[in-house]
């Protein structure tokens, strides 16, 4: 049985060729081997579910029936299906699309992909050419980590600004930091030349009462807005969801009595107690597999969130663990000549309605009848709980307010509708563009479809044409 006040789980985790080799023992004398042929998102998926299924853990949200979701509106269109070349490996996450006079570019995330950030050409929204990528492996910034299972380039977004075209984007810098960079080119098609050195990087978070390290936040998600008086403004995300799990797997490894206060659910204890075991091994990995390895704890946290930051408060225990829960985004002024910013940020939006769970992401603004909407991702990435919400301001700094559902949500065609950009459509009107999972589908390199659908602003809120 389980026992509040000692280790539950004993694990021993080692490499095993390309993949991983993990033996997993309890308090009452059952035992289990597992192998997992990678070290992918979907790896680690596969292996909570048969977690789940030998001891009881929290079964991933990922495995959600499909029957659980609502149908796809009708007025969701796919753009991009399948990979549009053989060097583009992983699809259109986070997508961004800029229309010119020369048709439209969709600039895309490539994770670790060996040429970073595929763009790609339409004149109809409908066919799509893969053009060139804005780094391609031969010629990727001298500040960038590089290589399959140590690089990471996200959410690139292109703005025409004067006679250049200006790409903001997340790269991981070789200290295993997430920081943002921006590169500019003559033509959207390039060739692109880096500034040479990150626009901004993310800067320690309070460690104070935090067992087991530091924890030193990164930044992610950038998006530049331009707004009518041309003031132009780069929006990001403090990037703190991927920080607190692993504390508070070690807070919980030593202090294994607070699974009882934190969760209520005998499989999220469980899930609890999973994390504090190997959390002493998930510490020596690299960045993303650190974090697939606390899923079951993550998802566990996230669905018992007002409980948990409840307990940890009222415990008094590690106040930076709570901090590390919300994910500002943020905005400060650009300087124009796109090498560093002006002033001080300002926090525009936090985590704080329950369907965004321990993190928002993918800031995109757009001014539409006098009025500045802010669309942004919530939730995890990689489950169908991921969805997009809006918030409205009258400046674009803010205040601003957050409609209260998301606009899109996982359906039974789609999951994960996350990332947003907005682009004028053929028409002249506005539509929005998102990635999504096909159903039984998600996680870090795993394929991404395009997909759009038009939008009307009135006044205060958003609708779906």
């Amino acid at each position: 049985m389980f026992d509040p006040d000692s280790p539950f789980f004993t694990v021993d985790a080692a490499d095993d060729g390309d993949g991983v080799r993990i033996q997993v023992a309890t308090a009452d004398g059952r035992s289990q081997t597992y192998v997992l042929p990678g070290r992918e998102s979907q790896h680690y998926f596969e292996f909570f579910r048969d977690l789940h299924d030998d001891f009881g853990t929290r079964l991933p949200h990922f495995y959600a029936p499909p029957a659980d979701f609502p149908e796809t509106p009708p007025n969701w269109q796919p753009l991009l299906t399948e990979n549009a070349s053989p060097t583009i490996l992983v699809g259109y996450g986070d997508p961004a699309v800029l229309k010119t006079d020369q048709g439209y570019y969709l600039l895309a995330t490539s994770n670790d992909a060996p040429d970073a950030f595929p763009i790609l050409h339409s004149n109809d929204l409908i066919h799509w050419e893969h053009r060139s990528f804005v780094f391609p492996e031969d010629d990727q910034p001298e500040w960038t980590a590089k290589g399959r299972n140590v690089a990471d380039f996200w959410a690139p977004e292109m703005a025409k600004v004067g006679d250049e075209y200006w790409v903001a984007y997340t790269a991981r810098q070789k200290s295993n930091a997430l920081a943002i960079g921006l590169a500019r080119a003559p033509s959207p098609e390039g060739p692109f030349s880096d500034n040479g050195a990150p626009l901004i990087t993310g800067a320690p978070i309070n460690t104070t009462g935090v067992p087991h390290g530091a924890l030193s936040g990164g930044v992610i998600d950038s998006h530049i807005f331009i707004d009518a008086d041309g003031a132009r403004y780069l929006f990001w995300k403090d990037d703190r969801n991927g920080i607190w799990p692993r504390p508070l797997a070690g807070l919980l490894r030593d202090q294994p009595q607070l699974i009882e206060k934190l969760f209520e659910r005998g499989d999220d204890k469980l899930s609890a107690a999973f994390a504090s075991a190997i959390v002493g091994w998930a510490n020596t990995r690299r960045p993303m597999e650190r974090f697939f390895l606390m899923t079951g704890m993550i998802e566990a946290a996230t669905g018992n969130w007002q409980r948990v930051k409840k307990a940890l408060i009222e415990y008094g225990l590690a106040d930076a663990i709570i901090d590390a829960m919300t994910t500002p985004v943020r905005a400060q002024r650009i300087a124009d000549d796109g090498r560093s910013l002006v002033g001080e940020s300002t926090v525009v939006l936090c985590n704080d309605l329950d369907w965004e769970g321990h993190l928002i992401e993918g800031p995109f603004c757009t001014h539409q009848n006098g009025r500045y909407f802010l669309f942004y991702a919530g939730n995890d990435f990689g489950t169908p709980a991921y969805g997009i919400g809006v918030a409205v301001a009258d400046h674009v700094l803010g205040p601003y307010r957050k409609l209260p559902e998301p606009l899109l949500k996982s359906t039974k065609s789609w999951t994960a509708p996350g990332h947003a950009s907005v682009a004028p459509g053929l028409d002249g009107e506005p539509q929005l563009f998102f990635h999504a999972f096909h159903p039984g589908s998600g996680g870090y390199n795993a394929f991404r479809a395009l997909l759009t659908t038009k939008l009307r602003f009135v006044e205060d809120r958003v609708e779906l044409v």
